[in-house]
Formats: C-alpha cells, sequence, structure tokens
C-alpha cells in the first residue's frame, strides 16, 4: 500500500499585495511608484530594488507605475521604500 504524500509545509501568509507561491517558495509583491515616465527610470528603479537581499527578479512598467518583485522572504516596506527613494522615485 503506497504511502500518502506528506502535507506541504505551511508558509506565514505574506503582507497586504504579495502572494505566496509554495511551488518555488517566492513570494511575489506588487508596489505603485511615482515619478517612472521612460525605459530608464525603469532600469534605476530596478536596479536599486533587485540589489535588496533575496529578491530574484523585479520588472517595472513605468506607463502603470507599477514594479513587480519576487523575492525569498517578504521584503521589509522600509527597505523597499529605501530603494525607490534611491533610485530618485516615491514609492506611493
Amino acid at each position: 500500500m503506497r504511502q500518502p504524500a506528506p502535507l506541504a509545509y505551511r508558509q506565514p501568509l505574506p503582507h497586504r499585495g504579495e502572494t505566496m507561491s509554495s511551488e518555488a517558495n517566492t513570494v511575489t509583491a506588487v508596489y505603485q511608484v511615482t515619478g517612472m515616465t521612460c525605459g530608464h527610470c525603469e532600469g534605476a528603479v530596478a536596479e536599486e530594488i533587485g540589489a535588496l537581499d533575496g529578491v530574484s527578479s523585479v520588472k517595472a512598467v513605468a506607463s502603470t507605475g507599477q514594479v513587480t518583485v519576487v523575492s525569498a522572504a517578504p521584503l521589509a516596506d522600509d527597505a523597499v521604500r529605501a530603494a525607490v527613494d534611491e533610485a530618485g522615485y516615491e514609492l506611493a
């Protein structure tokens, strides 16, 4: 007789605006950034947020102001805000 598969480890619920993927153990968060108007803006924001520990990908879209971040764990809001500020923009 086959043994039942073990129950998946339950991660704590992510912060508001984040989703957690148990398949890859990642957190995807979408932030709203004001002031981005072009590809250079997108690159500056993505570079600063991408330098945060645990971040595996960043996609910034100037036309919507949305920045999607995939990371190993939820990011501290103050760290994301500081990264966006360093790039010269504002986290809404």
